[in-house]
């Protein structure tokens, strides 16, 4: 009787341990897996910044308002094995270049800008946790008109 207790006991200990081990692989997966999913995101954001026609870009129900305003969204940017989804805040701005005419957001002059150029950078940053910690991204695109 005492050695079936014994070989129980064994066994319940190294199945903690098999149980312990496989929860600290699982934890630096989560991480990769975040991190690739909120990169393929923000490959979006970027992607979107760019191909936005300028007239929308810079209209009042623009995606990107002119800074200092910000827009906070939540987006689901994915999802885990067993679909757990992944959420993050995306802010966007939009921020004019100091070469731009006064009408434009910049001081720029005619003689500081001879063709008249209109440029913007247009940022997002998404913020999402893993675990207790949380991570920025943030991605700029310049568009000129």
């Amino acid at each position: 009787m005492f050695e079936a207790l014994m070989a129980l006991s064994m066994l319940t200990v190294i199945g903690l341990v098999l149980l312990k081990l496989s929860l600290n692989i699982l934890a630096p997966r989560q991480w990769i897996l975040k991190q690739s999913v909120t990169d393929a995101y923000m490959t979006y954001e970027r992607a979107y910044a760019e191909r936005i026609p300028f007239e929308i870009l810079l209209g009042n129900t623009s995606p990107w308002p002119a800074y200092p305003t910000i827009t906070s969204t939540t987006v689901e940017v994915g999802r885990l094995p067993g679909g757990i989804p992944i959420n993050g805040t995306v802010a966007r701005t939009r921020i004019p270049d100091s070469g731009n005419y006064p009408i434009d957001g910049g001081s720029g002059t005619v003689a500081t800008n001879p063709a008249a150029m209109k440029v913007w950078k247009a940022q997002s940053i998404l913020t999402f946790k893993v675990g207790n910690q949380t991570y920025a991204k943030s991605r700029t695109v310049l568009r000129s008109q």
